[in-house]
């Protein structure tokens, strides 16, 4: 997992979407959950103090390994990169955890993201405007993402979208006999 963390293509994708716009953006909307969860009579945290911190830690390294984990095997079996600025993969990508669901990534940024809420113990960052963003991000996948997918990988990716779902590996949950 280290080697996909440590290539040009996504320390690259790192430098140029991450650090400007979404940790910025993370510290933003942890300012406004802070501020909601007190209108909201949620200031006290739903989660005990102490142990909050132990939960963000756990959640914060298990989202960035999947997260790389995830980004490797576009790398290595997909032959690019996870963003198009750094050249896009070359293999459509459908073994290993893509198997399980379209857009594994986003697990681990959910799981890192979450991090942050657990830290400051707020709910409405964990479950109000993270799951708005979340749907939103799912949204934003088949609407402009997806059909670039076809577009470059044609009958194989629309074959691989009706055998794989987008976000929940179900197959985990409920394997066919």
């Amino acid at each position: 997992m280290v080697r996909a963390g440590l290539k040009p293509e996504l320390l690259l994708m790192v430098a140029k979407v991450y650090i400007p716009v979404l940790f910025p953006a993370t510290f933003l909307i942890a300012l406004v959950s802070v501020t909601l969860d007190r209108r909201l009579g949620f200031a006290d945290g739903f989660l005990p103090e102490g142990p909050n911190y132990g939960i963000a830690a756990v959640s914060f390294v298990g989202g960035a390994l999947l997260w790389l984990y995830t980004y490797e095997q576009l790398i290595d079996r997909g032959a690019g990169s996870p963003s198009p600025t750094a050249g896009r993969t070359r293999h459509l990508v459908t073994t290993g955890i893509y198997a399980w669901c379209r857009n594994p990534s986003i697990w681990g940024k959910l799981f890192g993201v979450l991090a942050v809420g657990f830290a400051l113990n707020s709910f409405s960052f964990c479950f109000i405007i993270i799951p708005i963003l979340l749907t939103l991000s799912l949204i934003e996948k088949v609407v402009r993402q997806e059909p670039q997918l076809v577009e470059v990988f044609g009958e194989e990716y629309e074959a691989y979208r009706k055998e794989v779902p987008l976000f929940v590996p179900w197959k985990i949950f409920f394997r066919r006999r």
